[in-house]
């Protein structure tokens, strides 16, 4: 028996990857040049019922004579064959996100294991992980907006440019006081990929020198191109913190918050040192130590109906203004487009997460080289 076992895996160390190839006669002639007692019958036999279990990768291919034997491009380990339901469910969890969260190469090596995770879980229509399957997903949050198809040959470029470790130049989308242009970054430091809201992210910093970091869509990238210089890493990069606005402004808030608002109904927290007692008026009253973000203020102005900022004043302050301002833009007749001014844009306006020139070091380059509309 052990015999048979280190004949076996002296066969498997002659047989190729593909798409080379080797035939029976040659595996048998290489196992008797190394003292194996062995004839052709013999490893025929033993390569067709490795085959037919589904072990080591094997492949034969028969189309014409004399039959070659190869182990499969995309065999990694893991015995098709013999996958479980577990293992089916995992893999047909995994290739519904795949192509966002993996390399393209992973993605075409684990194309076999998606398809064979199909096949077993829709093998028995009463499999409850079949059931599970069809029952349980994680849907993106529905959005009003429909966003154009992201581009995903842009999209590979920057994949590859993230695995190899290698730094990019582009043409980055800008807004400035209106108008769209395309301004060219070069050299480019991509950090990581995240996925927020169905939408690709690349998190980068711009330069040699410079440790400011940048987030933007990738959709927002144009012409991107994959240099030969190695990215500048820096150790302090953590992708859970990507994207996230610096804990810089914390404040003491106080919220009137109506008992139908679903921040009360799902007993929600917006720290964990918040307080809430109920109000004599039905309300409740909520305080909490918070981040004065601007997700903070876009979940304020959502439940802007049932939410009422008492403090600080300054929070209050920016929320009777906006209010003020929208009350005036609705009770107000039609504006015609030709009565807005460039000049009335406010600088405020613009995202703070936008690149700075002034950021750019000598060793990078940066320029407006088109206007996009």
């Amino acid at each position: 028996m052990q015999t048979n076992i280190q004949r076996q895996l002296a066969m498997l160390e002659q047989i190729p990857r593909h798409p080379r190839k080797i035939t029976a006669n040659v595996l048998t002639k290489r196992l008797q040049d190394r003292d194996f007692d062995v004839g052709l019958r013999t490893v025929q036999r033993e390569l067709k019922s490795m085959c037919d279990m589904g072990l080591f990768g094997l492949e034969l291919d028969d189309r014409c004579k004399p039959f070659g034997w190869s182990i499969s491009a995309c065999w990694r380990g893991l015995n098709l064959t013999l996958m479980d339901q577990h293992m089916a469910l995992a893999f047909h969890t995994l290739k519904h996100s795949a192509a966002q969260l993996l390399p393209p190469q992973s993605v075409k090596q684990l194309t076999p294991y998606f398809e064979r995770a199909d096949q077993v879980l829709a093998s028995d229509p009463d499999n409850p992980w079949l059931y599970w399957a069809c029952r349980v997903a994680q849907l993106p949050e529905p959005s009003p907006l429909i966003y154009s198809e992201q581009d995903s040959a842009a999209f590979k470029l920057v994949q590859y440019a993230l695995l190899h470790k290698r730094q990019i130049a582009c043409q980055l989308q800008k807004v400035i006081k209106g108008q769209c242009y395309w301004v060219e970054y070069s050299p480019i430091n991509p950090e990581g990929i995240t996925i927020s809201e169905g939408v690709a992210l690349l998190a980068f910093t711009v330069g040699s020198v410079h440790t400011k970091r940048y987030v933007q869509s990738i959709d927002l990238l144009n012409d991107i191109r994959v240099l030969d210089t190695p990215a500048v890493t820096r150790d302090d990069f953590d992708i859970n913190l990507s994207g996230a606005e610096t804990q810089s402004n914390i404040i003491d808030i106080e919220l009137l918050v109506s008992a139908s608002a679903s921040f009360i109904l799902r007993k929600a927290k917006l720290s964990e040192n918040q307080t809430i007692q109920l109000l004599k008026d039905g309300r409740y009253q909520v305080k909490a130590t918070v981040n004065d973000s601007k997700r903070l203020r876009a979940f304020l102005w959502e439940m802007a109906d049932n939410i009422e900022v008492a403090a600080p004043e300054k929070l209050r302050a920016h929320f009777t203004r906006l209010i003020a301002k929208m009350s005036t833009q609705y009770q107000s007749s039609h504006v015609d487009s030709n009565d807005v001014h460039s000049n009335d844009i406010d600088s405020n306006d613009i995202d703070s997460n936008d690149i700075d020139s002034n950021d750019i070091d000598s060793n990078a380059t940066s320029g407006v080289v088109a206007i996009a509309g």
